[in-house]
């Protein structure tokens, strides 16, 4: 199947997922399993193979982890996650794998159109999303599969916890994003934010449609929520999941236009001050020497970013006024500088 068409999301991200339920490789081990569907009707079910030392979903016929794919990569189509739909008893199949380690991640939804993908983003299902509806997802299961083994020619999935939460709509085009560990960052970094410590982590993803939102089944007892919104000016959100209480869940969107949403983390309002009135070379500060050059494509520069920031994002640095921050925080702190309007650099 030819990958689907998406917008701004995966123009951000992956341009592009692709479904391969079958890869070209030398080898020829395979991992195959069985999933439980749900009994209300939620029909749709997709499986994901992703890499067993990062945890990352996999990306084209190469394997590659979705980070280092999304870092180095100039071809957007390469970053096809690897899926596939289970038949009608739940079975799937992944074949031609090389030996190794591997992810296995399941989910299944109901959805006003047909999707085979997790990210599917295209202008038809954009616009079904908007129409005033409740949609629902189970988180089937993730499992650590090696390959070959005996687990891996029986792999059975069960869903990840037993709580479920309704995700409330706040914004057009908002993709939800689950898993079993925080971000690395505040929202403001955007996707660079996610990190492979939560990316890695990925428990399912679903679209928030209008109305009563989405209803998501399966949470374990500690999950993480993020939130892309779909817009010119794309906005980001996260949080850590709270159940009982009202069963309904917002998550604060940090952007441009997300009115009341812009008040940076306590512990960084002197580090954003301080950007807003002093001028500091931020590229010299991180040692970055390889700017992307003008004119590079919004895709290329974020790919750029990922791979030039995140190895440093931990790293301490001395600011020229004396005071000492990590990476992540000076970034973030600059993230919502700018955002404030008075960062002049």
């Amino acid at each position: 199947m030819n990958p689907t068409a998406i917008r701004s999301f995966l123009a951000l991200v992956m341009v592009a997922v692709g479904l391969r339920a079958q890869m070209p490789t030398a080898a020829a081990y395979d991992i195959v399993g069985t999933i439980t569907r749900p009994a209300d009707g939620c029909d749709q079910a997709l499986v994901a193979l992703c890499d067993g030392a990062s945890g990352e979903p996999l990306c084209g016929p190469a394997l590659q982890p979705f980070m280092l794919a999304f870092g180095t990569t100039n071809e957007g189509f390469a970053l096809d996650w690897v899926q596939t739909i289970p038949d009608a008893a739940g079975h799937f199949q992944f074949t031609n794998l090389p030996a190794g380690n591997y992810l296995v991640v399941a989910q299944a939804w109901n959805s006003p159109l047909r999707r085979t993908n997790w990210f599917d983003q295209s202008r038809e299902f954009d616009l079904a999303a908007r129409d005033p509806r409740a949609d629902t997802l189970h988180l089937l299961g993730r499992a650590e599969v090696a390959v070959p083994s005996d687990r891996a020619r029986a792999l059975h999935l069960t869903p990840p916890g037993t709580n479920s939460l309704r995700f409330v709509y706040q914004h057009d085009g908002e993709t939800l994003l689950l898993g079993t560990q925080p971000q690395q960052g505040d929202p403001i970094l955007q996707w660079l934010g996610w990190g492979t410590n939560f990316v890695r982590h990925l428990i399912g993803m679903g679209v928030i449609p209008r109305g009563d939102g989405l209803l998501v089944h399966g949470l374990p007892a500690e999950a993480y929520a993020s939130i892309f919104a779909n817009d010119d000016s794309p906005g980001f959100g996260a949080l850590r999941l709270q159940f009982g209480g009202t069963n309904a869940v917002k998550i604060p969107v940090v952007a441009g236009w997300s009115d009341g949403y812009k008040v940076p983390p306590a512990n960084l309002v002197w580090l954003v001050e301080l950007l807003q009135t002093n001028k500091f070379r931020i590229d010299e500060l991180l040692g970055l020497t390889n700017r992307p050059p003008p004119g590079q494509s919004l895709m290329d520069r974020e790919r750029a970013k990922v791979r030039l920031t995140a190895p440093i994002l931990g790293k301490e640095i001395t600011l020229p006024t004396g005071q000492k921050t990590r990476v992540i925080d000076l970034l973030t702190a600059l993230g919502y500088a700018r955002l404030s309007g008075k960062y002049k650099n």
